[in-house]
């Protein structure tokens, strides 16, 4: 399953991903704590607002607006015997890496920075935020052929996940609550999203739309 996925996103998206990422964010997490004793919060948001857009605008350079009639990148699977299952392996193992991912990215700075008890369950609940966005984001974006107009239609994407994780710093009684119903969202966006994109690739072999 990894090396559909590796297959359809590439080697220089993998890498950058999966082994400069998360050192970039350990080296951010160890030199906070070497600067500073006391936790701030607005630095781990302004990175979760980053990650959102990160999370959702990178997918356009695997899998392009595959949801889409006529999209060149899938033209291979009308003529492949292989092509379907390859790709239903990769968004398979897509949606479960970025789940992965998601949590590693926030929990790697949060090992070195200063919290407090009360502060325990706000980086489960960022990293549940952020990769429910993730998950659910490309289903939109894998309809947009246009990369600038894949970064616009990011930005309420983005604005909902700040919202989400504003609620969770003022409302301390909501996070238990919200990292259920994000729990049940991430699971049924992974469902979801293997199931229609499975619905729409086949739809493709008859040009049916």
């Amino acid at each position: 399953m990894l090396k559909s996925h590796k297959a359809i996103v590439g080697s220089r998206f993998y890498n950058l991903t999966y082994f400069i990422l998360p050192i970039l964010f350990t080296v951010i997490g160890l030199l906070y704590r070497l600067m500073s004793s006391k936790m701030i919060i607005e630095p781990v948001l302004v990175a979760q607002a980053i990650l959102m857009l990160y999370e959702c605008s990178t997918e356009y350079f695997g899998y392009g607006p595959i949801y889409r009639k006529n999209n060149l990148g899938m033209e291979y699977l009308k003529t492949s015997v292989s092509g379907m299952q390859l790709l239903q392996k990769s968004i398979l193992t897509d949606s479960l890496l970025r789940i992965a991912r998601t949590f590693i990215y926030t929990l790697l700075p949060a090992l070195f920075i200063p919290k407090s008890t009360d502060d325990l369950l706000l980086y489960p609940v960022f990293a549940l935020v952020l990769a429910t966005i993730s998950v659910w984001g490309v289903n939109l974006t894998r309809y947009i052929t246009m990369y600038g107009f894949l970064m616009i239609s990011n930005g309420p994407l983005m604005a909902f996940g700040m919202i989400l994780d504003n609620l969770c710093i003022m409302v301390p009684a909501a996070r238990i609550p919200m990292m259920i119903i994000l729990v049940i969202l991430l699971l049924g966006g992974v469902l979801f999203t293997q199931k229609f994109a499975e619905k729409k690739i086949r739809a493709s072999y008859s040009d049916l739309h």
